[in-house]
């Protein structure tokens, strides 16, 4: 009966943290790539038991405004250093989802979710034991 619940939940959680991410990348992936050049403005401060980790602000142009966005990746210590200049990549007409591309990065959670989910299934099913 724990095992069922325990695999269910399993299960749940990896399609809601597949779908949380997905549903941005699905915005990017189906419609035209546009590149900006932006800036280092500043850096986010998340604390917590770990530690302090920081991520990148970043400020640029695009399709005739100005937008700032924060980076999807957090660093122990801050970097990229204030100023630099970082390609991002956005879908064309929403430069709210510019971040910087880091394909391999997401494979690799893409991959560890969708096999873990497969072992969890397979094991529900009794293919695993």
């Amino acid at each position: 009966m724990f095992e069922a619940w325990f695999l269910c939940g399993g299960m749940a959680l990896c399609l809601v943290s597949l779908w949380a991410i997905a549903r941005k990348d699905w915005v990017r992936l189906r419609s035209i790539t546009r590149t900006a050049e932006a800036e280092v403005i500043g850096h986010r401060i998340n604390r917590d038991n770990n530690g302090t980790s920081y991520g990148a602000l970043y400020r640029f142009s695009a399709e005739g405004a100005v937008h700032e966005v924060a980076d999807e990746m957090l660093h122990g210590s801050p970097a990229p250093p204030l100023g630099t200049k970082v390609k991002l990549t956005y879908p064309f007409g929403r430069p709210d989802l510019a971040h910087v591309a880091r394909p391999l990065v997401w494979l690799a959670v893409y991959g560890v979710l969708i096999v873990l989910l497969g072992m969890l299934m397979a094991k529900s099913l009794g293919w695993l034991r």
